[in-house]
């Protein structure tokens, strides 16, 4: 199954994941999945197969976002896939690997936002926001609106939050 999303999202440091699950009460939890997130050296598009332990079936992620530190768009196309272990070896004979990612994700939604609590092997805990948008409500300026006020509700300074992805960090 192939589907487009066009997402608002906003990323930043946060060490007391404890807290973050203090203010999750009362949110549906999704799940706990370890992550391995395969990025490919594809110049300045980011492309990512992710796998997702004790599964053989895979995400390829493609995706295009700018960097800023604010809640920002991104405009995200995925694709599954039933192997992901052959995906992987062909994109990688294709196009090199730049960076592996590997994290431990909780997934909540809290009042229809996707809240991500991540813990980076190699970079620290951080807290992620996820809001889909449409050509529908909520509108873009609506959406950047609500993680504004996740950020604030999270007490999340300015400099904690994070302008690009997991893949730029530890790849610098």
């Amino acid at each position: 199954m192939d589907e487009r999303k066009r997402l608002v999202e906003l990323k930043a440091r946060y060490e007391d994941l404890a807290r973050a699950r203090s203010l999750l009460k009362g949110s549906d939890h999704l799940g706990t999945y370890r992550q391995t997130d395969t990025y490919f050296a594809t110049g300045e598009r980011r492309l990512k197969l992710r796998e997702i332990a004790g599964r053989a079936s895979g995400q390829l992620i493609y995706y295009e976002r700018g960097d800023g530190r604010a809640a920002k768009e991104s405009q995200v196309l995925l694709y599954d896939v039933l192997d992901a272990s052959i995906l992987k070896a062909m994109l990688t004979r294709a196009f090199g690997v730049r960076v592996v990612v590997r994290k431990l994700r909780d997934i909540y939604r809290q009042d229809g936002v996707q809240v991500h609590l991540d813990e980076v092997e190699g970079l620290g805990r951080f807290v992620e926001f996820e809001l889909a948008v449409e050509s529908a409500a909520p509108s873009i300026a609506e959406g950047k609106a609500r993680l504004t006020a996740l950020q604030a509700r999270y007490a999340i300074p300015e400099e904690d939050l994070i302008a690009s992805s997991y893949s730029d960090l530890l790849a610098d």
